[in-house]
């Protein structure tokens, strides 16, 4: 459940690793967003974490619904997926990177990079578990730390 809140709050989850003399955040100093890329992400989100890379119903694990402002991001779902935390985004690229860090509760103060991508009313985001690093690509690998999740926006 913590890997899949953590998915939530990273959770937009993207192409581009951080060099290792890098620190996390550096990479948020030399590409900011534009304004569209931001709202391309704000709304709310319905949708699951899947395995793979969610291409079959088969890979679903578990619901989750995400409230994503100009500020924060709210999580919510089965089991312990109720969360909080803020954001930031960089690129400019299809794959956009997303750092979130928890604001409250267990997640509070970690930190999970993440990709995204948002095409039309879908969202994917990948996200690495605390300390796992940024995934490369949009799909769950359990081994490495990172996992998926598939949104729709709500109507």
């Amino acid at each position: 459940m913590k890997v899949i809140l953590g998915c939530a709050l990273c959770s937009l989850l993207f192409a581009a690793q951080i060099a290792p003399a890098q620190s996390p955040s550096s990479i948020f100093d030399k590409q900011a967003p534009g304004a569209a890329d931001k709202k391309a992400l704000l709304g709310e989100w319905e949708g699951v974490v899947t395995d793979g890379d969610g291409s079959q119903q088969s890979q679903r694990r578990m619901n989750i619904s995400l409230t994503i402002t100009e500020s924060k991001i709210t999580s919510g779902g089965q089991g312990n997926m109720m969360g909080e935390g803020t954001y930031k985004i960089a690129g400019s690229s299809k794959l956009q990177h997303i750092d979130a860090t928890g604001t409250a509760g267990q997640y509070q103060g970690k930190l999970y990079q993440g990709i995204f991508t948002v095409e039309g009313d879908t969202l994917k985001w990948c996200s690495g578990n605390p300390g796992k690093g940024r995934p490369t690509a949009l799909k769950t690998n359990t081994g490495a730390g990172h996992f998926l999740m598939v949104l729709t926006r709500k109507k």
